[in-house]
């Protein structure tokens, strides 16, 4: 997994929901979620916690790389050779010239594919990392399904899932959470006058409450233990943050 960047058609049964204006004004998405510094945070001390007494190198995959911000986490620790894959072209660029020192270097390889088409291929227990950033949650609950079981098959026995994403919590808890996170896209793009944008990222956002599509934490960690992972928690929560933690047990063999 160090090779320069490779591309490879998209699959179309993985959606491309960043195309356009939500790819090229992606910036603006960060403005509105003031909690990514302690999520990004959380990732990195549990990717930290998970390298520490494993020799070198370890395999890691960003499962929907976006603008690589989940795979500068990854790169941080030194020990870890990296693969990071999105469909959506536009994302795969801004990621491409954000990493391009780590491309060159031979510690990233970037692909330009859908994600469990990209797992399909890989051996099983292959990878010692699996890791996501906001990716998930776009995924129709069907798709997202066949997704854990693929991490799960190409995960060593003993390796780390690790995703960053919203999950909604229950109730009322969760429609709080969604009507502020809704009032800050209005805070950041209404003065700059990104109506358009801010249409779109609304839009956006209802639509992942749709059922067959909203991810639910506790349908989440139910699906992932009966895909067999274990240890599966919710490790940081800040209204519709949340960082989830899974392994894949010891002395699980290869499939």
């Amino acid at each position: 997994m160090s090779e320069s960047q490779t591309s490879a058609p998209p699959d179309t049964a993985g959606e491309k929901r960043f195309a356009g204006a939500l790819s090229d004004d992606y910036p603006l998405w960060r403005l509105a979620r003031p909690f990514l510094g302690e999520v990004h945070g959380v990732v990195s001390a549990e990717l930290a916690k998970f390298a520490h007494d494993r020799p070198a190198p370890l395999q890691a995959v960003d499962i929907g790389m976006g603008d690589g911000a989940i795979t500068k986490l990854l790169l941080a620790e030194p020990k870890l050779t990296v693969t990071g894959l999105d469909n959506e072209p536009r994302m795969i660029a801004q990621a491409e010239k954000a990493l391009r020192g780590a491309v060159d270097d031979g510690r990233l390889k970037i692909v330009l594919e859908d994600a469990h088409t990209f797992l399909a291929r890989l051996p099983a227990a292959s990878v010692d990392i699996a890791a996501s950033g906001y990716v998930l949650h776009n995924l129709t609950e069907d798709y997202r399904d066949k997704v854990y079981d693929a991490i799960f098959r190409v995960l060593k026995p003993g390796g780390l899932f690790v995703n960053a994403d919203k999950y909604a919590q229950s109730g009322q808890a969760h429609r709080d959470a969604l009507r502020w996170q809704l009032g800050l896209f209005f805070d950041v793009l209404a003065p700059r006058q990104k109506y358009d944008l801010l249409r779109d990222w609304v839009l956006h956002y209802v639509e992942d409450e749709m059922p067959g599509r909203v991810m639910p934490e506790a349908d989440a960690v139910a699906r992932l233990a009966r895909a067999g992972f274990v240890d599966e928690t919710i490790v940081y929560r800040n209204h519709m943050d949340a960082v989830l933690v899974a392994h894949k047990p010891q002395g699980e063999r290869p499939a």
